[in-house]
């Protein structure tokens, strides 16, 4: 589970054909980047391909207990999934097919940038189900942004709680993160491009505060928003953990989700599709930056995404062409 971009507002097209130009240079220097990330890691991969068949032979010396673990631990990953897109509609939806959908996105993201795969799948299916446009589009935006900000705040937790041991004390660590964000922030802000992108997005935030908002004043869909959206990355990096404990390496849990939060946070500013390539090279950076190997590694980075990823290919685009075929999408 990497972390979903907020869905934009449905909102009438600006009079002035400026900022349609400025959308589309946007969206075609992500797409650019979500084409070359994957393009890039396969040709890591090949250069380093001793590294890549050394990886495979410690996957398959791992023991295989633990690996059953990790994937019942991911299981639960789309009961709160679904879990989270409740929490995010005022109207009841039928439980089997909006669990289906969660099973059907991941398919969805190995077409489309990770989170926008499973926000379309969703945003159908809500659609299919009477929820009007509108309000489908605020509800996947709601749900996104309850995940970006669980997320956030369970990383702020781990890294001042001093649980990411890459290289320095977890204070400086924080202060550089801090520090790389506000530097950021000052350079986008002086680009008149950002400042306008800002003054657009500053209606959407306001609107999504207020929802949230009002979802606080109902403690059952508070409690399926948020808890559904905190439960998600904390499964992913617990499928994680166990795929180390699989391998025999020495990183403690506090330690492991870390590493897959830094690394799904970083892997996020370049959505490629599935996370392939920003993700496994963020998640292998950080473990190697915890003091394993190479090897090690990316061996435990190919058992997380066998689990979460590949495996589950095949019987999502079978509930994905199920849920088409009976009108759910």
């Amino acid at each position: 589970m990497v972390v979903e971009a907020p869905a934009e507002a449905v909102g009438p097209e600006p009079a002035s054909g400026r900022r349609p130009a400025a959308g589309t240079a946007s969206h075609r220097w992500r797409t650019a980047l979500a084409c070359v990330v994957p393009l890039l890691a396969v040709l890591w991969l090949l250069h380093g391909w001793s590294t890549v068949t050394a990886s495979v032979d410690h996957l398959a010396n791992a023991r295989p207990g633990w690996l059953a673990v990790a994937v019942l631990a991911a299981l639960p990953t789309w009961i709160a999934g679904a879990a989270s897109l409740q929490g995010a509609v005022a109207r009841r939806l039928p439980v089997g097919p909006m669990l289906a959908v969660q099973v059907a996105g991941s398919v969805a993201n190995h077409v489309l940038p990770a989170g926008f795969g499973v926000g379309a799948v969703k945003l159908r299916f809500l659609n299919r189900h009477g929820v009007p446009l509108r309000e489908a589009v605020a509800a996947v935006g709601l749900d996104a942004t309850a995940g970006v900000i669980t997320h956030v705040a369970v990383l702020v937790v781990l890294l001042s709680g001093g649980f990411a041991h890459l290289g320095g004390p977890p204070g400086g660590l924080l202060a550089t993160v801090a520090a790389a964000l506000v530097g950021l922030l000052a350079v986008g802000w002086a680009l008149p491009p950002v400042r306008r992108a800002a003054r657009r997005g500053r209606a959407h935030v306001t609107a999504q505060a207020r929802m949230l908002a009002e979802i606080l004043r109902e403690p059952s869909r508070a409690m399926l928003l948020w808890g559904g959206s905190a439960a998600i990355p904390l499964l992913h990096a617990a499928t994680l953990l166990f795929v180390v404990r699989a391998l025999h390496l020495p990183l403690g849990a506090g330690a492991v989700f870390a590493i897959y939060y830094l690394a799904s946070s970083a892997s996020a500013l370049i959505p490629s599709p599935g996370g392939f390539g920003s993700l496994d090279a963020a998640l292998t950076a950080a473990i190697v930056a915890a003091g394993q190997s190479p090897t090690s590694a990316l061996a435990a980075v190919l058992g997380y995404r066998l689990i979460t990823v590949w495996i589950p290919l095949a019987p999502s685009a079978c509930v994905m062409a199920a849920l088409v075929r009976r009108g759910h999408l």
